[in-house]
């Protein structure tokens, strides 16, 4: 699974592929994409409660920075940086990696064989950062994957807040694209501790034809550790 299949980005608006036109993410959520600020736009009323609330944390984190509490999180964090200067590499880490992310989870949740499954199944990656002497700088090199796992849905609304907050969060946003004929919406967990789990979602799920790879753990702790994106090829 060296190579993205070009037609899994697409759009969030129009589901015009990344094959056909150059996309963009947005650049408050850092999860949808699209392909022009007019699409952007139509989509927002769809979108803007992950938007927002991902505003709100980045805002809070910001403000604990200089705190007495937040002075003393920098004792036990990577480089002695702020929880707020964290979140910021997991949010360029997470774009940086979008492609490869996108790619793990359709095969991990075995999207191909049936869509269905992201409405049962996600997919939870563990992660790690890594210190100055190992990333340089690069935001692909900024945390390392310890593991990861298909979880079902059940158990994932189990666990702690803000899991059930972030799976209705989810959960509206894939009835809404259905209700919209849309394609249905996966979501990659991202949980690095001490930062609550981040919802990595990844909508217009529909008419794959690529087939299942089994190996897509490895292909993910392989382009993770290495920090590369993988190589973009159209589909014939």
């Amino acid at each position: 699974m060296d190579a993205l299949i070009c037609t899994l980005c697409k759009c969030n608006h129009c589901f015009v592929t990344g094959e056909e036109k150059k996309l963009f993410h947005c650049s408050q959520c850092k999860a949808q994409t699209y392909c022009s600020r007019e699409c952007q736009k139509a989509d927002w009323k769809n979108h803007r409660g992950a938007c927002k609330n991902n505003g709100l944390l980045e805002s809070r984190l910001k403000e604990h920075e200089n705190t007495p509490q937040g002075m003393l999180d920098r004792l036990f964090l990577v480089d002695g940086i702020s929880m707020h200067e964290l979140d910021q590499r997991l949010e360029k880490w997470v774009r940086f990696h979008n492609p490869t992310l996108m790619t793990a989870t359709v095969h991990a949740l075995r999207l191909p064989e049936s869509v269905a499954r992201s409405r049962t199944h996600l997919l939870y990656i563990r992660l790690a950062p890594r210190p100055q002497t190992e990333h340089q700088g690069a935001s692909g090199k900024f945390f390392r994957v310890l593991d990861a796992e298909v979880i079902e849905w059940a158990e994932a609304a189990r666990r702690p807040a803000p899991w059930p907050e972030s799976l209705e969060q989810l959960r509206f946003m894939q009835d809404d694209a259905e209700s919209m004929r849309r394609g249905g919406v996966a979501a990659a967990m991202i949980e690095c501790p001490p930062l609550a789990v981040q919802t990595v979602p990844f909508g217009s799920m529909m008419n794959m034809r690529e087939k299942v790879q089994n190996d897509w753990k490895e292909f993910l702790i392989g382009q993770v550790e290495a920090g590369k994106k993988p190589r973009m090829i159209p589909v014939r």
